[in-house]
């Protein structure tokens, strides 16, 4: 029987599992996953400490659930879920209750063919789309949406790219975006930028703090390659806000240089606005940058970006620290519309805007006037206050599923024309709408769903936190909107990585998914890392053999000094090598 014949029995499987099964572990267990496996999976495993079957099962709740790669090791780790996928516990690390984050992401990376990955895909994607026909109670994510094609790229594409094609255009991403920052140290520093470059790369990508970067890139690179802790934290709060500002916009001109030739960015363009938090959790002396979320008394740093979204390639175009008044502080009341207009003016250096959409916590007549002003046309949903709601009221008694009203905004900073647009949504439910944009009721509905793309920044602030953002427990304001601007260019370098690879290896060019997830980045540069491991081996037995023979043989003086200088070299060419 044919490799699609397993996957569709699979599939088949499943869909008569989806409506009984209690949880996604129990739904999982049921699959016979082993029907993907081909035979270079099972010899491939065999010398491995786990098993293939619950490794699998692993990575189809990965998929399942849309976990990031270290969710996966979080998510079994706890509620015995490593032992009910059918992972031997005897065979867990001392403090670990579940197989590590390497295991699993190497599982993935070397251990399976490339065939049962994209079977895996594949049967996960038409599962979760059916679940979510059927309304199961099953804790999925949402299906992908995938443009015209009808076909998911990562189905068609997984494992297509070499491990060389990755390096190479992971390189160009990084030295297209990070070249645009200069700290302004002296040209004779005994570290130049990049070396911090690199070892907040390493912290990003391995989710820590400086102690573990600093010892991560010394074990890869070597003492004398690699500065202090401390010395990279007194390097990166050199930089001043306004001096990473001019930083990130020379790195997005870089960016957009890049892709110009793609003709990706077909204008005008669909932008988001939203503000995102990092959570800050000491209660005592509370830095005046800290803000409360919500009543429940948490707090949080926070930060607005406005971000590509729609039919263009995903990225960061602007980011804006937001500074509010809290009870701890002499903060000023937060401007929203201020943080809106340098956020757009910032953006329309680059592009230009057609549609900017936002969530409610935007919701002003200033905010909105400032568009107005700014030459571009805004999409927002309304709070129901007493006049919607009575218009809702009025629509459900008549029986009407498309209202529009034509009104006037009227703020400090000016007036215009505006619609309000009362539309119905899947649920039968009447939503309300603003935009200053002439719409018809005709219109309406198909207006409205434009505002479906500002929910890919929900997954562009996932990313960043999950994949890309070093971890602090600082109170330095510098220091943490440092470390967030640089999650967001690494979200970005691996969005251009994206489209370079589906440009120039995959001669396709689509909008989403992405061929290459955040995970696969990181991984890809832990391939780099690892294999650099190897090369350094390796060059250290060539030294070894050549230092024996020189003691066993004086007549091979020659040889072995040949040798040993080849080694010196080699190692130099590692050492330049960096990992991002």
């Amino acid at each position: 029987m044919s490799a699609t014949d397993e996957s569709e029995r699979v599939l088949d499987d499943g869909l008569t599992r989806l409506e009984t099964a209690p949880t996604l572990v129990d739904f999982v267990r049921e699959l016979n996953v082993h029907l993907f496996f081909q035979d270079e999976d099972d010899k491939r495993f065999e010398i491995l400490a786990y098993d293939a079957v619950p490794t699998v099962r692993a990575l189809f709740c990965r998929e399942f659930a849309g976990l990031s790669w270290n969710g996966l090791y979080e998510w079994p780790s706890t509620e015995d879920r490593a032992v009910r996928f059918g992972f031997d516990p005897a065979k867990f690390g001392p403090y670990n209750t579940a197989p590590t984050r390497q295991t699993l992401t190497t599982a993935w990376d070397i251990h399976l063919s490339d065939e049962t990955k994209r079977a895996l895909l594949s049967v996960s994607e038409r599962l979760v789309a059916a679940a979510y026909e059927n309304e199961t109670t099953l804790d999925l994510r949402p299906p992908r949406h995938v443009d015209e094609t009808a076909s998911d790229l990562r189905e068609r594409y997984a494992g297509e790219f070499t491990t060389e094609q990755i390096h190479k255009h992971v390189r160009h991403a990084r030295e297209t975006v990070f070249s645009a920052f200069d700290s302004g140290r002296a040209a004779n520093a005994t570290y130049p930028d990049s070396r911090f470059t690199e070892l907040q790369a390493l912290m990003a990508l391995g989710g820590c703090g400086t102690p573990q970067g600093q010892s991560r890139m010394e074990t890869f690179f070597g003492e004398d390659y690699t500065p202090h802790g401390d010395t990279h934290l007194r390097t990166v709060k050199q930089y001043s806000q306004e001096t990473l500002q001019a930083g990130f916009e020379r790195s997005i001109r870089n960016l957009l240089d890049a892709v110009n030739h793609l003709q990706i960015l077909q204008p005008p363009v669909t932008v988001a606005i939203d503000i995102t938090t990092w959570p800050y959790h000491a209660k005592d002396d509370l830095p005046n940058e800290v803000s409360g979320i919500d009543a429940s008394g948490k707090r949080a740093y926070k930060f607005a970006t406005l971000s590509l979204v729609g039919k263009s390639m995903p990225i960061v175009l602007a980011v804006e620290p937001v500074i509010e008044s809290s009870e701890w502080d002499d903060n000023v009341t937060h401007q929203y519309h201020r943080t809106v207009r340098r956020l757009v003016r910032r953006a329309k250096q680059f592009v230009s805007i057609d549609l900017v959409l936002a969530d409610r916590g935007f919701e002003s007549v200033e905010v909105y006037q400032t568009l107005d002003n700014l030459g571009v046309t805004y999409l927002f949903p309304k709070v129901e206050h007493a006049p919607e709601q009575r218009r809702i009221d009025r629509m459900e008694q008549e029986n009407e599923d498309v209202a529009v009203e034509q009104a006037t905004v009227r703020a400090r900073n000016g007036s215009h024309e505006c619609r309000g647009l009362f539309v119905s949504n899947e649920n039968g439910e009447i939503q309300p709408f603003i935009t200053n944009k002439r719409i018809t009721p005709e219109n309406a509905e198909a207006w409205v769903t434009h505002y479906a793309y500002r929910w890919w920044i929900e997954a562009e602030y996932r990313s960043i936190k999950q994949e890309f953002l070093a971890q602090t427990s600082s109170k330095d304001h510098t220091l943490r909107l440092y470390y967030f601007v640089f999650g967001v260019q690494m979200y970005n370098v691996w969005r251009l990585t994206d489209v370079l690879l589906k440009a120039t290896v995959l001669r396709e060019l689509t909008i989403a998914p992405p061929v290459l997830t955040a995970g696969e980045l990181a991984d890809g540069s832990r391939f780099i890392y690892n294999s650099n491991l190897a090369k350094q081996a390796l060059y250290s037995r060539v030294r070894q053999d050549a230092e024996r023979q020189l003691s066993a043989n004086t007549t091979q003086i020659d040889r072995s000094h040949s040798i040993l200088l080849k080694y010196q070299l080699q190692s130099q060419n590692v050492q330049r090598e960096n990992i991002f």
